[in-house]
């Protein structure tokens, strides 16, 4: 119990230095500049042998991201910055977009490179961009309220508390103890592999990060809107929830209680929750994509807060706390619950949609 217990702190206290770390790098770095360019192209060329990429480079509080048009990744970040700038029909290599607080202006060709670059950065006047959705700053304020109210949720602890009265009922405390650990380490384990896997897609579409952050924006304010309902009609209507289909393989997992089971227990329930606790985690994942964040901190501190209760639910079942108890009060308390996890979506989807 004592190494479960260290085990956790240690990865808290990890991702804290991450996020911390990622923090500090951004905040050092005042002006991004991203050189779009082209292996054979003779102007491109010129601005090489200018050495002006040398001294951007140099420059304090400026990171220099040099760019080969001809790599995918490269490739839809300069038709983003193009669509954004609508010179779709004109542009070419070389290419030079200059970013500071998320507002942007450009250089084409090498001469305007070579000759007004510098002066370009170090007095920046913005550009029209009309492709940058308005999103303000990430911070471990904004991961932290949205993964508690996000951890509050009836669904995660609905199948938590049947696991739990299932095994006390097959064995010791002990072993619903080890259980429910597990089962909450394969729920951060999986919901941590499918935020990386939802933010390196949406990042490898940055042509089209506009049109997915606003799709993003509107299924979040439905998603809200539902869970408002629940708080206002609970169980009228369509609700964020487990699917009924899904709940006897649920069960009949749960009754087997060997180590593979819950495993596997964890996994499917990852994916039959999500939607039903999936729309706080796509908003905190669109933020973080367009504000260019890598996210892995964030990604543990965030799913660390979203099963911090289902440890802590675990720990006061094997303490005595009567699994009737612990689901009279979720039963008392889940339109609350519903309210609040609707009421961020809302805030979320209005951000992401550009209202504020």
């Amino acid at each position: 119990m004592k190494k479960t217990f260290y085990l956790f702190a240690i990865i808290l206290l990890f991702s804290l230095i991450i996020v911390s770390a990622q923090e500090t790098s951004l905040s050092s770095i005042e002006t991004k500049v991203y050189y779009f360019y082209k292996p054979g192209c003779t102007h491109c060329q010129n601005v090489d042998d200018s050495g002006i990429l040398t001294q951007i480079s140099s420059l304090q509080g400026v990171k220099l991201d040099q760019m080969n048009v001809l790599e995918q990744d490269a490739r839809d970040k300069f038709d983003f910055f193009a669509n954004g700038f609508e010179i779709s029909d004109k542009i070419g290599t070389p290419f030079m977009v200059i970013e500071k607080n998320n507002q942007y202006s450009y250089l084409l060709g090498d001469k305007p490179i070579i000759d007004k670059s510098n002066d370009s950065i170090l007095n920046f006047n913005q550009m029209p961009f009309n492709n940058s959705p308005k999103i303000n700053a990430l911070t471990i304020g904004t991961i932290i309220i949205a993964a508690l109210i996000d951890s509050i949720n009836p669904c995660a602890f609905g199948v938590l508390l049947l696991l739990m009265a299932t095994l006390l009922s097959l064995g010791s405390s002990k072993r619903a103890l080890k259980a429910g650990l597990l089962y909450s380490l394969v729920i951060f384990i999986s919901y941590l592999a499918a935020g990386i896997g939802i933010l390196r897609i949406i990042n490898y579409s940055q042509s089209i990060l506009y049109y997915i952050t606003i799709i993003a924006g509107g299924l979040i304010f439905i998603g809200g809107l539902i869970e408002i309902k629940d708080f206002l009609w609970y169980g009228k209507g369509f609700s964020l929830k487990i699917p009924e289909k899904a709940k006897p393989l649920l069960e009949r997992t749960m009754h087997k209680g060997t180590l593979p089971a819950i495993l596997f227990l964890g996994i499917l329930v990852t994916l039959v929750e999500l939607p039903c606790t999936g729309g706080i985690y796509l908003g905190i994942l669109s933020f973080m994509s367009v504000n260019q964040v890598s996210g892995f901190g964030y990604l543990i501190l965030y799913n660390l807060i979203f099963i911090l209760p289902l440890i802590i639910i675990t720990f006061l079942i094997y303490k005595g706390e009567r699994i009737e108890s612990i689901k009279t009060w979720v039963e008392r308390n889940k339109r609350w619950m519903r309210l609040f996890a609707g009421l961020i979506m809302l805030f979320l989807a209005l951000y992401l949609l550009k209202v504020f």
